[in-house]
Parts: C-alpha cells; structure tokens; sequence
C-alpha cells in the first residue's frame, strides 16, 4: 500500500499556498472564506451555481484552495491509478479522478462556504463566540466512530478495469468516492478557520498539514476517542518512522 508523501503533488501543494498567501493582501476577502466582500464568496457560488463573476472568481478561489490543501492527500489513491493502468493511460486515468474529485468538492463548497453564517446566528442566539461553536463541531466529529469508519475507506482501492470505457468508469466512480470521504474527514475540521478570517489562510495550513499527517496512519478500529485533533494518533508513528530513517 502506498502511503509515502508524493513529491510533486506536495510541490502542487505548496504553489497554491503561495498564490492564496501572495493573494490575500490583494484581495477584499480571505481567499476562500465568506465575508461581507466579494459578496460573501459569490453568494455561495451564486446560490449554488448561478452565474455571474463573483460566483465564478469565489469558485475558482475555493477551488485553489482545496488543491493546496487536498493535493498531498491524494498521493495513494493516484499511485494506485497508476498502478492498475496501462501504461498509455496513465496520465488520462488520474486526470479523470482529479477532474471527479474536484467536481464533489465545488458542489460542497456553497454548502460549507455558507456553513459559518449559521454558526455565527446560533453563536448569537446562545451568546458564545462562533468559532467555539466551530471547534465543538469538528471536536465530536473528529472522535466519532463514523469519522474513522471513512477515514479507512480512504484507504481502499475498489476493483480497477485496466482498459475501455469500463477504465474511465472505473476511474470517474473512485475520483467520486475519495471526494466524498475526504470531504466527510475534512470539511468539519474546516469550520474553524472559516469561523476565523483574521486566522483563515494560517489555519487553514495547519490543518492541511495535520490532515496529511493523519492520512499516513494506518487504520484504525472505529470508536469513540478522545484523540480530537487532526493527526493526534498518526504522529507518534511518523515521529518514529521518521527516527528510524535517520539512524
């Protein structure tokens, strides 16, 4: 099973954090959070995908951010593309599970770029910050037996047809699923950096960072935990992989 870091998908990575970081001073909105400006990220995508330039500029910010945030995640399930195609497909095979991986998470984007608004009226209903509101959220779905139960699917390579249309099926339904899954792990932890603008970009890096941390883990038994931070488990095991490599 793959599970090493990909060098160039972390070079991805990292070319989309300095564009959001050389962008932010630029632009009237933290690139992919909601706010009053930029018509809060195109009236999430101009309720849900109408079109018009704000929408389409709030979708394309969304977007480079889930590419640097995301990328490194999707070293195992790309290598196992690779893997499985022929070797003139190779590159057409991870290309269609970008493409349907992206496409799961631009149709949850509206949904989670709008998310904090309804945190920030309950916060004022019960007269508690919204961000601590955000951060009880992702607390007990972080420890909960589903979270994990999905976060090992992500794990899972289905059966890959090799060639014909069936390969681009194949390929399309896995892009699909690990979009799904990685934004089930992933979109509640999210709610805290989008409940924070002044902190969004440097959040938003530290749970990039965590989340592929938690991915190289192997497997856990799903259960309730109290390990509630993002790559809590996984680093005692990265600390000792990365211990042994330099001995």
């Amino acid at each position: 099973m793959v599970r090493e870091a990909s060098p160039r998908l972390l070079l991805v990575s990292l070319c989309g954090w300095v564009l959001l970081a050389a962008g932010e001073g630029l632009w009237s909105v933290p690139l992919c959070s909601p706010s009053p400006t930029l018509v809060t990220s195109g009236a999430a995508f101009s309720t849900v995908y109408g079109v018009g330039a704000t929408a389409v500029l709030a979708a394309l910010l969304w977007l480079l951010m889930i590419v640097a945030m995301t990328a490194p995640l999707l070293a195992q399930p790309i290598a196992q593309l690779r893997l499985r195609s022929l070797a003139r497909r190779r590159n057409r095979s991870a290309g269609l599970f970008t493409v349907a991986y992206l496409l799961v998470w631009i149709a949850v984007g509206p949904i989670l770029l709008a998310a904090p608004n309804a945190i920030a009226v309950m916060a004022g209903a019960v007269g508690v910050p919204a961000w601590l509101i955000a951060v009880v959220i992702a607390a007990v779905w972080q420890a909960a037996p589903l979270r994990q139960s999905a976060l090992n699917r992500c794990h899972r390579v289905p059966n890959l047809a090799a060639f014909g249309p069936e390969a681009d099926r194949d390929c399309i339904r896995y892009g699909l699923l690990q979009g799904l899954l990685c934004a089930a792990t992933c979109a509640p932890a999210m709610l805290l950096p989008l409940t924070a603008p002044q902190l969004h970009l440097s959040l938003m890096f530290v749970l990039s960072v965590a989340l592929q941390i938690e991915r190289l883990a192997p497997p856990r038994t799903p259960r309730w935990t109290l390990r509630v931070v993002p790559g809590q488990a996984a680093a005692p095991v990265v600390f000792r992989s990365i211990r042994g490599s330099l001995r």
